[in-house]
């Protein structure tokens, strides 16, 4: 599911002021054909004061698993990702691209993963003013495939039990889950990102297939479980 995290700061006063942007997009994919750079674009949603914001940028470890760590990227040379400029000065109603590059020459033998964030800057309040500042972080993820991607997902299930395990070298998306009873009345069955190596169980409602809506880096397709 897409991930979407929006940070609100709030001081308490009479009054309010916002601080307003917002991406094109929040999931950008490296395709593995041509994975050396992609772009984000930044708007400013005012039509009357310029967006100042930051950029940070996470690199996502064990993406899935319960030891998932996210480092500070404080050296594009050492994680060969680099995300620049580093802030941005957007215009009224204006808008500003943010370029990704993924520096690793050689490539990768397993998926990277990143997080960047986007946090709109407000200058600083006087002592005599009194507002409510609300701000909001956006943050996008990026995905950056290995040279050769491998699509591997086991899904077994045993009655009611549903298991799913991605054994490639890329995640797999399921969405769309569906389970549909003998007499045609159907119910939603959660789905989940499945980075390498991630595994999801669920006890389903019915002892019946189970549908879902994959989506990897060689694209998307309908997966049925028996």
């Amino acid at each position: 599911m897409t991930r979407l995290i929006a940070t609100l700061f709030l001081l308490f006063a009479a009054g309010d002021l916002t601080a307003g942007i917002y991406l094109d997009r929040i999931i950008v994919k490296f395709s593995p054909e041509d994975r050396n750079r992609q772009d984000i674009v930044v708007f400013n949603d005012s039509s009357s004061d310029n967006a100042f914001v930051e950029i940070s940028v996470l690199e996502v470890v064990n993406p899935g698993q319960e030891n998932e760590e996210m480092v500070p990227v404080t050296d594009p040379r050492k994680s060969q990702f680099l995300v620049t400029p580093a802030k941005l000065v957007i215009p009224p109603d204006g808008k500003k691209q943010v370029r990704l590059v993924d520096m690793k020459k050689n490539g990768s033998d397993s998926e990277r993963v990143f997080r960047v964030t986007f946090t709109p800057v407000l200058p600083p309040l006087t002592e005599e003013s009194s507002m409510i500042r609300v701000v909001v972080s956006y943050q996008s993820l990026i995905l950056i495939p290995p040279d050769s991607v491998e699509t591997d997902l086991h899904a077994y299930r045993e009655a009611n039990l549903l298991t799913l395990t991605n054994k490639g070298n890329s995640f797999v998306m399921l969405e769309d889950g569906k389970q549909c009873d003998p007499s045609g009345q159907c119910v939603d069955v959660p789905g989940k990102r499945l980075y390498a190596g991630n595994r999801l169980q669920l006890t389903l409602p019915h002892d019946a297939p189970v549908t879902y809506q994959t989506t990897t880096y060689n694209g998307v397709k309908k997966l049925t479980i028996d």
